[in-house]
């Protein structure tokens, strides 16, 4: 019996000594050991908030695919949090060569304690160090960057562009990780994550006209416009948050340096397009905020040559299928947007009841806004009219469902008493109706009309005025 007592004792000895050891609920300072990789955020972890639909598909992640994307050379700062002194700046050896992944260092021997790990692809030390005004060396103190700026011109921005030492740039990517490093965190390898800072627009484009176009341009209002001058920096360094291996679906917004100017950017392609074919076209921007128009959404704006050689222009709103709007661009985004190129056009029709001798109403369109003047009160009408671009003819109303009308606030809500009855669809009669008040003065609406075989929303500008 002792002698079985005495074997229980040395188990239970034995066990207490496993080379497993159990980790603190708190750092401590142990030396561990660590594996460290640098990598874009995963491809298929992109938050659905992140991405625009219905014009604007649902996407998930980047298309590594493309090659100009990725890690092309990179910079890791690991700094300990108690006293913000520098313990590492890593380099790449060698170039990375555009890759998803790329591993930092092996067998890092550090202590357990809370880190926080600094990450910068496509950005070399010199860049980073012109652009903070800091020096960043092992032994030093680390200043805060959290709130540092970049400039970037994201409009039209190529990644394959070569650097000075003829090496493709890519696109400039950043993150900041903290860690909580304990004993259980020994010879484990940690993901330090970057996120690009631009967004890519991916237009995909069918002809659906009945014979072949030439596609000249798009454009596309409004993006945040490319600095003046460069020594603008017009953008936060970092994204409003970094993934990580426990939460990689992070939705980000737009970080830009202040208010910064918008413009409209087009993207010429002078590109012939079949009937029946599609094309993709790729455009790399600047993150926005809302757009300053009287839309307050992105209007895309496609100006084609038909085949007979009269030259057109095609306008849509781009949107989303989550809420009807989409008021920002941000950084890490990839919005796909299908436009289905369609040999129709709208027009409004008015129709009011006025007295002898008052000037009947009219309509004039200009850059997709059409404004209805309406000289005399009481009650008045709408009808949309789609037509043929070649010749005229009129699409037929079942082929056409009405979306919404809105009543906008910009740049003005409508006056006090401006309407008796705000205008609405009066569904039986396929137009819209409302009834004047006695306040003159201006309305702004947008009508929402979709094509029932493509899904296609026709989107146009409403000013109605009374003078």
């Amino acid at each position: 019996m002792k002698h079985l007592l005495s074997i229980l004792l040395l188990s239970i000895i034995l066990a207490a000594c496993s080379s497993d050891p159990i980790a603190p609920p708190a750092t401590d300072g142990t030396p561990i050991k660590l594996s460290l990789r640098i990598a874009t955020q995963s491809k298929d972890t992109q938050s659905k908030d992140a991405q625009s639909k219905a014009s604007a598909s649902p996407t998930l992640g980047w298309n590594y695919e493309q090659g100009d994307e990725l890690i092309e050379n990179w910079v890791v700062i690991m700094v300990n949090d108690a006293d913000h002194t520098i313990e590492q700046v890593f380099t790449p050896a060698t170039s990375p060569n555009n890759v998803e992944t790329d591993n930092v260092t092996t067998n890092l021997r550090t202590t357990a304690s809370n880190k926080t790990f600094y990450s910068f692809a496509n950005i070399s030390l010199a860049q980073l160090q012109q652009a903070t005004g800091h020096t960043f060396a092992k032994g030093g103190t680390m200043p805060d960057i959290a709130s540092a700026t970049w400039h970037i011109d994201g409009n039209g921005f190529d990644p394959k562009a070569k650097d000075a030492t003829g090496r493709a740039q890519g696109i400039p990517m950043t993150g900041i990780c903290h860690m909580s490093l304990t004993n259980k965190d020994n010879e484990t390898t940690k993901t330090l994550y970057v996120v690009r800072m631009l967004a890519k627009l991916q237009f995909n484009i069918t002809n659906k006209t009945g014979a072949n176009i030439t596609l000249n341009t798009i454009s596309i209002d409004r993006l945040s416009a490319n600095p003046a001058s460069s020594d603008v920096q017009n953008v936060m360094l970092f994204p409003s948050a970094t993934p990580t291996d426990a939460n990689t679906q992070v939705v980000q917004q737009p970080r830009l340096n202040g208010t910064q100017p918008q413009q409209v950017y087009t993207l010429a392609l002078n590109q012939t397009v079949a009937n029946d074919a599609s094309i993709a076209q790729t455009l790399y921007v600047n993150e926005c905020t809302t757009p300053a128009n009287p839309f307050g959404q992105f209007m895309l704006t496609v100006r084609l040559t038909m085949a007979d050689g009269t030259t057109t222009q095609q306008r849509y709103s781009v949107v989303s299928n989550d809420n009807g709007n989409w008021h920002f661009i941000a950084r890490n985004d990839w919005r796909i947007i299908p436009i289905i190129l369609q040999n129709i056009k709208l027009d409004l029709i008015p129709l009011d009841f006025p007295a002898i001798g008052v000037l009947p109403c009219s309509v004039k369109e200009a850059d997709g806004t059409f404004t209805c003047t309406f000289n005399a009160g009481g009650e008045f009408r709408l009808t949309p009219k789609v037509t043929r671009f070649d010749n005229g003819a009129a699409v037929p109303d079942a082929d056409w469902t009405f979306s919404r009308f809105s009543t906008d606030t910009y740049p003005a809500a409508p006056p006090t008493g401006f309407y008796a009855t705000a205008p609405s669809w009066f569904a039986r009669g396929r137009y819209i109706t409302g009834t004047f008040g006695t306040a003159t003065g201006q309305a702004y609406h947008t009508l929402y009309l979709t094509h029932t075989a493509t899904g296609r929303t026709l989107v146009c500008r409403v000013r109605i005025v009374r003078p």
